[in-house]
């Protein structure tokens, strides 16, 4: 197994980092309910008799129901890109990026901007992204910027990706322990989705640090502000 890094420099590691939070969340979770919630524990007691216990690290043994849920939510996570479904249903990439990168881009690229031209920024955000960032900003080794940089912004962002699926799965849990009217494991966990939601705050504030740097770093060289210029001022 490759374990997944800390930090990330490109989005396949982001996406097994994420993939392997999943399972650890969803593991986590599905032991709790299980401990307070014998009618689940019962439920999940028939896939733990089709193979004895999984051992993780440092002798914890995993029964197999519960490895199966924590399975099932790392394949989600992966295979359907769980938190860029998250990032439509709530317009969180779309905001980030125009307010933070293509705004600034254009502003200080010197392009000439209108009400017209601001709301084509919004409505055309992935191909502009496309064209005056990532074609500068990307992952790959085709990188204008400082890789570094590049680097540090995938990781504020990969933490802040961790926090939002992480918050998805305990949220779901905790539904399940409201519906068995077990309010103190509902509380506690509620408790630790408020937790995640500061450290979302804070993930967002250094993406937003290192976006600016980005930023920067793309318009100090005069052929490429020309250019970002030229492609905000033909909108």
């Amino acid at each position: 197994m490759t374990w997944p890094r800390l930090s990330v420099s490109d989005y396949p590691e982001m996406l097994r980092k994420l993939s392997f939070s999943a399972l650890v969340v969803a593991i986590a979770c599905t032991s709790l309910i299980r401990a307070y919630i014998p009618l689940v524990d019962q439920w999940l007691a028939h896939l733990d008799a089709a193979t004895p216990p999984l051992e993780a690290i440092a002798s914890i043994k995993i029964p197999f129901g519960t490895f199966v849920v924590g399975l099932c939510a790392a394949l989600i996570s992966e295979s359907v890109r769980l938190h860029d479904k998250i990032s439509s249903a709530l317009g969180i990439r779309a905001t980030f990026d125009t307010r933070w990168i293509l705004i600034p881009l254009a502003l200080l690229s010197g392009a000439t901007l209108d009400r017209v031209k601001f709301g084509r920024i919004a409505s055309d955000r992935t191909r502009l992204m496309d064209d005056v960032f990532y074609k500068y900003a990307s992952s790959g080794k085709q990188a204008d910027i400082d890789k570094h940089l590049i680097t540090q912004a995938l990781t504020a962002w990969s933490w802040y990706w961790l926090c939002v699926e992480s918050n998805l799965l305990l949220i779901l849990t905790a539904i399940v322990a409201a519906v068995f009217s077990n309010w103190a494991l509902t509380a506690g966990l509620l408790a630790v989705v408020i937790l995640l939601t500061f450290l979302m705050r804070v993930f967002r504030a250094d993406a937003s640090d290192y976006a600016g740097a980005e930023v920067n770093a793309i318009l100090e060289e005069p052929a490429r502000r020309t250019n970002v210029k030229a492609v905000f001022d033909a909108l």
